[in-house]
């Protein structure tokens, strides 16, 4: 699902906040670690098309921005980012981006539908307490709510 206006900016500030280098403090290995295993469950929603699993995945501030879409139910989840294009098959991360509280993975990702070719996608992952969350998408140029 394609966002605009002030969502995407939204998107683009944290991301960017993301971006911005990584403090002094980073993420150490077995943190990344962490946060890469939270990228593999979600990854795995994004292969098969079923989301319902990933719910639990999703950052409070995403849960809540799917709730203001009226879509703030597993089930209304599910269904909305099943029917969602491009879908994935394939997935490499090609870099990590750290700071004390968030991970970026920057994916080659290959497009299931045979002739469309691959995608660069990056995925935020945010710590919340003691558990990492998925946070953030970005599909090309354009942000997406995951």
């Amino acid at each position: 699902m394609r966002t605009p206006g002030a969502r995407a900016l939204g998107g683009v500030l944290l991301l960017a906040v993301a971006a911005a280098g990584a403090p002094a403090r980073a993420q150490d290995s077995a943190e990344v670690a962490r946060a890469r295993q939270v990228l593999e469950h979600y990854l795995d929603c994004e292969r098969s098309g079923r989301f319902a699993p990933c719910w639990p995945l999703l950052s409070t501030r995403v849960q809540a921005e799917w709730a203001r879409q009226g879509r703030g139910t597993v089930e209304e989840y599910a269904a909305s980012r099943g029917a969602d294009e491009p879908r994935f098959s394939d997935f490499r991360v090609q870099r990590i981006r750290r700071s004390p509280a968030r991970v970026v993975f920057v994916v080659d990702a290959t497009i299931a539908t045979p002739g469309r070719g691959r995608e660069r996608v990056e995925y935020a992952v945010l710590r919340q307490g003691r558990q990492w969350r998925i946070d953030g998408r970005r599909v090309g140029a354009s942000e997406t709510t995951p």
